[in-house]
């Protein structure tokens, strides 16, 4: 997949961006999960990789976490690290777009953040620019944040799996629930329409129907095979 800025708003901030992107973001790394099954990551810089027993993905160096001082650093704050100059094209391409979209967390060099701010920071990164998942790795003292592209990790247009990932994306973290279900099925290609009390999500000839609450909060989600 390509970079995919068609939903960034003028005044979109991080949690706009992950509310749009990050649903698409949780389907990769569900489906990266489901291809190396229970096997731990190891990072090889030099080598331009990371590694699932048998299984080698091409990556680029986003960042990496502090974890004793609860800190993030970019990874194309490179200056006293050096790392490899092709490994960290899409950490600079982030720092540009956090220049030209007034987004904090993308052109501050460090910053405190928790684990899950590096993930949310990860999955927007990972759906904006195209890749097919991330991965979080321990390497020495820190914790590296790396994106992965291979065709090895393919996307679904199961409607079963949309339901789960929208209804597991909503639950699990702070989103406006009515952006991130259109966004989703925008970026996947899918029909979506809007109705006061419910909306709907069309792949092929299957549906889903959202049920919606007052506050446009999703409450229920029925699928319906052709």
């Amino acid at each position: 997949m390509e970079s995919n800025f068609s939903l960034v708003g003028e005044n979109d901030d991080l949690q706009d961006l992950f509310s749009k992107y990050g649903a698409l973001a949780l389907e990769k790394q569900e489906n990266l999960s489901k291809l190396v099954g229970d096997n731990g990551p190891e990072l090889e810089i030099e080598e331009g990789i990371v590694k699932f027993e048998d299984k080698k993905f091409p990556i680029q160096l986003l960042g990496f976490l502090d974890p004793d001082e609860y800190s993030w650093s970019w990874a194309w704050d490179n200056e006293e690290i050096g790392f490899p100059e092709e490994l960290i094209r899409e950490a600079k391409e982030v720092k540009e777009f956090g220049e030209t979209n007034n987004v904090v967390q993308f052109k501050e060099s460090m910053f405190a953040a928790s684990f899950d701010e590096a993930h949310i920071l990860a999955m927007t990164v990972s759906s904006l620019f195209g890749d097919d998942a991330y991965c979080a790795v321990n390497y020495g003292s820190f914790v590296f944040f790396v994106t992965l592209k291979s065709d090895e990790i393919p996307l679904s247009n199961d409607p079963d799996e949309f339901a789960n990932i929208i209804n597991d994306f909503h639950r699990r973290f702070e989103v406006n629930h009515l952006k991130a279900l259109e966004s989703y099925a925008v970026l996947k290609g899918y029909e979506f329409k809007d109705r006061d009390d419910f909306a709907l999500v069309k792949i092929g000839d299957d549906k889903i129907i959202v049920g919606l609450t007052e506050r446009r909060n999703i409450q229920s989600i029925k699928v319906i095979l052709a």
